[in-house]
């Protein structure tokens, strides 16, 4: 449904899978699209991308306000003649049970929580939103959280605990095999003009076209960032820079507060993007980690960071020095009708490391019949450093793909959506190498290894998830679901089955993706 465009509209959308697909669906089948609005590769994105009134469009026919508020509007609004703002709640309620490995066991997820958006005199917006969560999850998930946990040093060495969710936080025990965490969200942004904006908060960014990304994705969780957003060329060059204060969970030691606090470490992330033709987009991409604090605190970052020009540092430094570590990519779509090729190339260690083949079909012989298959592939000793702290990682979790490194992926999505109602399948098959007592450089809390994998054996494992549900409004998500998820791990060490039914009600405005 097209509606004419709103100039006053300066938000960003939420850094959801759902909300990317619906731009780039309804930007493909525009006629009216700009030079501006081809550049969707750096999420979240702004609404003048597109026509947010069209994206949130709901044809229902309701006649009263708490219809009204179910189906087609946020929850609370306010607004006036420089001003709107928004209030919607968070959740994410769901409840389900395990069988076979996970024992019939009980499990849910509980988000409860509250998302404010306002937007003032047409060019500076803000949003908002905090998170309390407890949760039971299948075994293969708390087996990951527990293994990406915080280092605290007990005698001489250091002793891993806390856990950390991937997209999410770092959690505290909760009913002896549960998490409990919680965690804030937010941004500003301020569109100075046409071809330059500002963004600064605490969150995380997605850069890529893909389900996954192999230069940086929101796997790792939210970080405190600003991010500088500028056009030429009459909007065909689209730059991008970013600043990240990331985090190493080792509590330091020698600290003055009542608990230690982490290291830290600083994220630079530059992304050139560049509209060769109507359909063909190519960009390059320079990610590094710098020092800014060692374990006894102490802030001897190298200035050579702020540099803002992507491949400087690269030249200056190659992709590893002390304290530093970088890697560099090319990016690359095609569109052609309802459909987008995609893909990413990754050098890493002076060499190519990895990448991404993909497409993406929207509207398949029949209306919101949606196809994506995807290919991704990683080497030994991609994202590491041979000093373990400067890995291409934050929480202790890969700033890119989950499954790290040497490894292969294959992922093929099915979705279909029809006056609300939604089926989506999701099948996703890879094999890593793998040792359970020597670190052959597929780890990343460990440094790089010279280890050859041809004598390593490999974990093979199948993931298949298929979920159903109804979308009762789309300006916060609004959602009834049910699914199934299959999982089978096949390895030399512990082969596993996870089988997990469940069901819910969920405002979905951001990812959890907990399929590796």
């Amino acid at each position: 449904m097209f509606i004419p465009y709103n100039l006053t509209a300066q938000l960003y959308f939420p850094n959801s899978n759902y909300y990317h697909s619906e731009i780039e669906r309804f930007n493909l089948n525009s006629e009216l699209t700009t030079n501006y609005q081809k550049h969707l590769s750096v999420k979240p994105i702004l609404d003048l991308k597109t026509n947010r009134d069209s994206i949130y469009y709901s044809k229902r026919k309701v006649y009263y306000t708490l219809t009204q508020k179910l189906f087609k509007e946020n929850l609370i609004i306010f607004k006036g003649d420089d001003f709107w703002c928004s209030i919607d709640p968070v959740l994410d309620l769901e409840i389900g049970k395990g069988g076979s490995g996970d024992s019939l066991t009980r499990m849910y997820w509980n988000t409860r929580g509250i998302r404010v958006q306002a937007r003032f005199f047409n060019s500076v917006s803000f949003s908002t939103s905090i998170y309390e969560t407890q949760i039971i999850v299948p075994d293969y998930q708390s087996e990951y959280i527990d293994s990406h946990g915080e280092f605290r040093l007990s005698g001489n060495k250091y002793k891993q605990e806390s856990g950390y969710v991937p997209m999410y936080g770092r959690t505290k025990p909760f009913k002896g095999t549960g998490y409990d965490f919680a965690f804030a969200e937010g941004s500003l942004s301020i569109v100075a003009t046409k071809n330059l904006n500002f963004q600064f908060g605490n969150g995380n960014q997605f850069i890529g076209d893909g389900y996954r990304s192999l230069f940086l994705s929101d796997f790792s969780g939210n970080y405190p960032f600003a991010k500088t957003e500028f056009f030429l060329f009459d909007g065909k060059l689209q730059y991008n820079l970013i600043y990240a204060s990331l985090t190493n969970p080792y509590r330091l030691i020698k600290f003055s507060t009542p608990e230690p606090t982490f290291e830290r470490k600083i994220g630079v992330f530059h992304h050139l993007d560049y509209s060769v033709t109507k359909n063909f987009n190519i960009s390059l991409f320079e990610g590094s980690n710098w020092r800014s604090t060692d374990s006894l605190g102490s802030h001897k970052p190298d200035y050579l960071f702020l540099n803002p020009v992507i491949g400087i540092n690269s030249l200056a430094k190659g992709t590893e020095a002390l304290n530093y570590n970088s890697v560099f990519g090319i990016g690359s779509s095609f569109t052609f009708k309802n459909n987008k090729i995609y893909g990413q190339l990754l050098i890493d260690n002076s060499r190519l490391s990895s990448f991404q083949i993909g497409i993406k079909s929207y509207d398949l012989i029949i209306n919101k019949l949606d196809l994506r298959i995807e290919f991704n592939r990683a080497i030994q000793n991609t994202y590491l450093s041979n000093q373990k702290r400067y890995n291409y990682s934050h929480n202790n979790l890969s700033l890119a793909h989950p499954i790290e490194n040497s490894f292969n992926e294959l992922v093929t999505i099915l979705t279909y959506e029809n006056n609300g109602f939604f089926v989506q399948n999701k099948t996703i098959f890879s094999s890593q190498y793998q040792n359970d007592s020597l670190n052959i450089g597929n780890d990343i809390l460990e440094p790089k290894s010279s280890i050859n994998l041809i004598s390593q054996a490999k974990k093979n494992v199948f993931y298949n998830q298929l979920e159903l549900g109804y979308r009762f409004n789309k300006n916060y998500n609004l959602q009834l679901f049910g699914g199934y998820l299959f999982r089978q791990k096949n390895d030399y060490i512990e082969p596993t089955i996870t089988n997990y039914i469940y069901f819910g009600v969920r405002t979905k405005i951001r990812n959890k993706k907990l399929d590796w």
